[in-house]
């Protein structure tokens, strides 16, 4: 049985810290650390902002491998920073959602039927504990992919890195 965090007392900073990274890493070093972390390949698909309006990531779980559906009309850093996010969820095993699914049924032409998916969850704007713990991540994780920025004190100030 697959431990929750909430039952290991995982936290942004120890799931980060488990990865053994670097003080630099590339997306592709990070992308293959983290997919071993997560036990499964993660593919991630670009698709047009129609298919999941209003959403600037979303992580579908499938028995097989996760996929992560971005915005192609997101630009690079944005969408980078969606990526974060959705590993934050990864490694802190966050459950899945439900909501996305009514008002995005064309999500399934690109990721495939209905079936098979054991969980959901979409980057929100709804700052609850799960979403804050992702952000945090991202942010760890984003502070290494940009190793040539200048390490910001606060967090009003990680906002614009």
């Amino acid at each position: 049985m697959r431990k929750t965090s909430e039952s290991v007392g995982a936290t942004p900073e120890s799931v980060v810290d488990a990865l053994g990274l670097g003080p630099k890493v590339t997306f592709d070093e990070l992308l293959a650390v983290v997919a071993r972390a997560h036990g499964k390949p993660i593919e991630l698909l670009e698709v047009p902002n129609s298919v999941i309006p209003t959403v600037t990531g979303l992580w579908v779980e499938k028995d097989q491998k996760s996929v992560i559906l971005l915005p192609q009309e997101d630009n690079q850093l944005h969408r980078t920073h969606a990526i974060c996010h959705e590993f934050g969820h990864m490694l802190l095993q966050h459950d899945g959602c439900g909501a996305p699914v009514a008002p995005m049924p064309s999500i399934f032409q690109h990721v495939g039927m209905r079936g098979g998916i054991k969980r959901m969850l979409a980057r929100s704007l709804h700052w609850n504990e799960a979403e804050l713990a992702a952000e945090r991540v991202a942010y760890l994780l984003s502070r290494l992919l940009l190793h040539d920025e200048p390490a910001t004190t606060s967090e009003f100030e990680r906002t614009f890195v």
